[in-house]
């Protein structure tokens, strides 16, 4: 099992298509860290000017702090600035970004690529009649995109959090204090990220198709496919039942910092229910499938 790991992240690190979305997905920090940190220093200086032009226009008035009299000068605060001018901890916006599922969009355009690259390259024809338990190459290769996930993850916070304190004036703080909190963000993301992932690798294994299963993925990050599917149900069954609560990429978007209890367990039942779902067919479709 652990050559088999190696040989899949050997293989990984050698696929073009992996690189290319690598590289995409760090030019892509980049360009959000540094358009986050104009735009952060813009709303910065706006929101200080109304603030000076207001005391200036009612000298005996207090501009609260916390937002409430500059909604007054209609100024919309949107991170990562806070109402009073300041910005948000880093880890704030990272969390954020983590539930708006763009990272996931990269990711899985790299998941999808590499887990079919064997059937294409031979590799896995190579090796297919030397595992005792075929199951154990899919382990092996669902373990190497877990890793891939989590490096794409760790390097896009690193990469952006740099870029920031690099174009901006004021160094940004990292948000060492909301640490426990983000990790659980993170854990919670990593597994419905995981889960969405396993569900397209079981489509990419059906189709045998990147374009479809890619396809369908954007689409489902986007929430067109839940949009479809529960106006399906509706329509069927002339339920009221909300089914987008239990869906993977309702509990995404959920996730983040002060987040009650209820949210974690949906999310946490949620996840755990789909990725094992999902990868219990995706284990008997590639045991039985025929390998060419």
């Amino acid at each position: 099992m652990l050559n088999l790991i190696r040989m899949n992240l050997f293989r990984m690190v050698h696929t073009k298509g992996v690189i290319v979305v690598f590289i995409l997905l760090m030019g892509f920090s980049v360009l959000s860290g540094s358009m986050s940190a104009y735009d952060s220093e813009e709303m910065a200086k706006e929101i200080e000017e109304q603030k000076t032009s207001v005391q200036q226009e009612n000298p005996g008035l207090v501009v609260e702090e916390n937002g409430e009299k500059i909604a007054e000068v209609g100024i919309t605060i949107q991170t990562p600035v806070e109402e009073d001018g300041s910005l948000s901890d880093y880890i704030f916006i990272y969390c954020e970004e983590l539930s708006s599922g763009v990272l996931l969009l990269f990711i899985l355009i790299g998941a999808v690529l590499f887990f079919i690259g064997d059937e294409k390259c031979g590799f896995l024809k190579n090796i297919a009649g030397q595992t005792k338990h075929r199951y154990n190459i899919f382990f092996s290769k669902l373990i190497a995109v877990g890793i891939y996930t989590f490096v794409c993850m760790v390097c896009y916070m690193f990469v952006e959090y740099i870029v920031f304190n690099t174009l901006i004036e004021v160094d940004i703080n990292f948000g060492m204090e909301h640490i426990p909190e983000a990790l659980k963000v993170f854990a919670l993301e990593y597994l419905i990220h995981m889960a969405l992932i396993s569900g397209l690798l079981l489509i990419t294994e059906l189709t045998k198709s990147t374009a479809a299963s890619i396809t369908i993925g954007i689409l489902s990050v986007m929430g067109i496919c839940g949009m479809f599917f529960s106006g399906i149900v509706h329509k069927i069954f002339h339920t009221n039942f909300n089914i987008a609560k239990y869906y993977l990429t309702t509990s995404m978007s959920n996730i983040n910092i002060g987040m009650d209890w209820d949210i974690i367990k949906l999310a946490l039942g949620v996840g755990i229910t789909f990725f094992i779902i999902y990868n219990v067919a995706n284990v008997y479709w590639f045991s039985h499938k025929d390998i060419v």
